[in-house]
Parts: C-alpha cells; sequence; structure tokens
C-alpha cells in the first residue's frame, strides 16, 4: 500500500504546476480520491519522508495568526510539511518566484511590527526602519531580476 501511495505522489507533484507543494493537500487529495484507507497525516508525511524520490521541508511556522493576503488557502488549510520530486529542479522563475514571494511575506510582517512598535522606543523604531528598508531593497532587487530575465 505504501508504494501504491507514494507512486500516485509522485504523480500528484508532477501534475503541480508548483515545484513544492503542502503534503497536507496531497494527502487531501489522496483522501478525496478514496486512496488513503484511513491513512493519517502523520504517517503519510513519514511514508514521503523515507521516500527516496521526495523531499520534505518541515514547516516550523504552523500559526494561522495574522491577515497574510498571499497564499491564505495554504495558510489555513495547508500547514505543514512541504514536500517536492528530487528528480524535478525547479526553474529559475520558479525559484525566484518563490523567493520574491516569501521576502514579500516577510515585509508584510515587518510593516505589521512597524504597525504595533513601542514609539517610545527610539531603538526598536530604528531597528525595524532598517529592516523594513532592507527588505524592500532586496525585494526589488529580486523582482527586478527575475522579472526581467523572464
Amino acid at each position: 500500500m505504501d508504494r501504491k501511495l507514494t507512486n500516485l505522489t509522485e504523480q500528484i507533484l508532477l501534475d503541480e504546476k508548483d515545484f513544492i507543494v503542502p503534503a497536507k493537500k496531497i494527502w487531501l487529495k489522496l483522501s478525496l480520491m478514496g486512496k488513503l484507507d484511513d491513512v493519517h497525516f502523520e504517517n503519510f508525511t513519514t511514508m514521503l519522508m523515507e521516500d527516496a524520490r521526495f523531499e520534505v521541508f518541515e514547516n516550523h511556522n504552523t500559526s494561522i495568526m495574522g491577515d497574510q493576503e498571499e497564499d491564505i488557502e495554504n495558510k489555513v488549510f495547508f500547514e505543514g510539511p512541504q514536500v517536492m520530486l528530487k528528480s524535478r529542479k525547479p526553474t529559475r522563475t520558479e525559484l525566484g518566484n518563490l523567493m520574491i514571494t516569501k521576502t514579500n511575506t516577510i515585509y508584510k510582517s515587518l510593516k505589521k511590527a512597524w504597525d504595533m512598535r513601542n514609539t517610545e522606543n527610539k531603538d526598536e523604531e530604528d531597528q525595524l526602519l532598517q529592516a523594513l528598508a532592507s527588505t524592500q531593497k532586496l525585494l526589488r532587487a529580486l523582482t527586478k531580476e527575475f522579472t526581467e530575465s523572464s
């Protein structure tokens, strides 16, 4: 049964537009297909980790708190580990888009921290301003690099 599930998982990953996919999204697809037969998510994730075809990345940020607009579906429904096929090497554009998305998320989090800052603590304000400026600069550079080269 394990091999059948991992083969189906491989096919799902080959058909996905993204090179890295939440493991829970795949697990839910397999469940809707009636292929899991009471396989718990944790057991499914372990199967993937033990299969040499897959790379599983733990997502230690499992909080759904916050009002991030991007990837809200992934934040709410698909928290937890992410999986990719080792044989499917991401393109330069895919990696660029991933870096832009992650940097944009960091920038938005820093803006939230700015909005909630202690206005009486000038050191904190200076650090946040520096972090915001650096992140914004990085985001612009990434955007320029990966939109010009596409």
